[in-house]
């Protein structure tokens, strides 16, 4: 039964994590409407707007935008790319949409998989008093709570795996935003991209 409490108490607070994996990748919640913003490298965030893919450093004013159509600017100027780089840029737009999918997904997955969680470690709380009851024994109580906190915990070894599965996805991104970086002079002139 401590089991079942302990992990519904650590699935109720850890549903906020959820945003960050270990590898200290973030993606925050930021600005108007609280748009999400998904950091590719140290401080360095994309963010999504209107159709666009925004890239910004916290740390600098510039800011780098990749349109639906592999169009590439730095600030308001317009950059000339390959057709190879055009490619790069269309390949990195979709998968940082899908990125932004994925993530608003599993943020409402971890949400509610907290939620539960957390009215698993108030039953636990209140159930105490049901022991109270005749013919409800603390054997009753047990098999109840480990029955009611494994089906949450399947829903977290769930939304884990998604998570993996976007952690690939941010992995390849960041690879073709290395790739960009390494391609495009524009790009690697501006130091933090």
């Amino acid at each position: 039964m401590k089991k079942a409490i302990l992990f519904a108490m650590l699935v109720g607070l850890g549903a906020g994590r959820l945003s960050a994996h270990e590898d200290d990748r973030n993606i925050k919640l930021d600005g108007p409407g609280m748009r999400p913003k998904i950091e590719v490298k140290q401080d360095v965030y994309l963010c999504r707007r209107h159709d666009d893919i925004v890239i910004e450093d916290e740390q600098c004013d510039h800011k780098v935008t990749i349109s639906g159509d592999g169009e590439l600017f730095i600030d308001e100027d317009q950059i000339r790319t390959s057709r190879k780089e055009k490619e790069l840029l269309v390949e990195y737009h979709e998968l940082a949409n899908a990125a932004f999918a994925s993530a608003e997904k599993l943020g409402e997955q971890g949400v509610k998989i907290g939620i539960q969680g957390a009215g698993l470690g108030i039953k636990a709380a209140t159930g105490v008093f049901k022991i109270l009851l005749p013919g409800y024994t603390t054997k009753d109580f047990e098999k109840e709570m480990e029955k009611a906190a494994e089906k949450v915990e399947k829903k977290a070894e769930k939304l884990e795996a998604r998570a993996d599965e976007l952690e690939k996805m941010l992995d390849h991104l960041e690879d073709i935003h290395d790739e960009l970086r390494d391609r495009i002079d524009e790009l690697d002139d501006l130091g933090w991209f």
